[in-house]
């Protein structure tokens, strides 16, 4: 029986904690615009876009869009979609 060591970076609130961070650094570095585009690699990447998205609205008056990016992670250099 094969037995996997997992290692703890952050835990959950630790987390939440510098998604929210990450949200105020990126109001205040566009406090005078009206509208911002999150862009999110899918499927992780897409989900924070989400959170920061919803962090954003709850904090500022900035219109947030969310973009999903679709790529081939193993060819990054392929196609690139996104929803926009």
């Amino acid at each position: 029986m094969v037995t996997t060591k997992h290692t703890l970076i952050l835990n959950h609130e630790e987390i939440e904690r510098k998604i929210t961070r990450m949200a105020f650094q990126i109001y205040e570095s566009n406090v005078d615009e009206k509208e911002i585009i999150l862009a999110g690699i899918a499927l992780n990447g897409y989900v924070i876009a989400e959170r920061l998205k919803a962090i954003l609205e709850e904090v500022s008056a900035l219109q947030c869009t969310l973009c999903k990016v679709t790529m081939n992670k193993t060819a990054p250099q392929g196609t690139v979609e996104t929803s926009l």
